[in-house]
């Protein structure tokens, strides 16, 4: 089992402690991600009058809207990787067929 690896990070101003089975470089980019979000949400206007407890809650919904938007992309490249994997099938099969078809012509001219 992987060992759980402990590492300070600063979010928002505050020294947290986050623990995880990541390396610590990972733990750094999520931390990293969180300032991020919060900081452009804190240069928002409409953000800044917000009540102080729906603060968060919009934090939390822009990280998500990141996360779903994210995995959006990743469903498209993989589908636009599963349709060239089948064109490059079919290309393969075509081209085998043509290289049989080709030998056959040479094999006819050799007579």
């Amino acid at each position: 089992m992987t060992k759980k690896s402990m590492v300070q990070v600063v979010i928002g101003g505050k020294v947290l402690t986050m623990g995880g089975y990541d390396d610590e470089t990972h733990i750094q980019r999520i931390a990293s991600c969180v300032n991020r979000v919060m900081q452009q949400m804190e240069d928002a206007d409409e953000y800044r009058c917000l009540p102080a407890d729906l603060k968060p809650i919009f934090i939390h919904i822009n990280i998500a809207d990141e996360l779903v938007t994210a995995q959006e992309l990743i469903d498209q490249l993989e589908q636009d990787l599963q349709e060239k994997e089948k064109e490059l099938a079919e290309l393969k099969q075509e081209l085998a067929e043509t290289e049989v078809r080709l030998e056959k012509l040479e094999g006819h001219k050799k007579r």
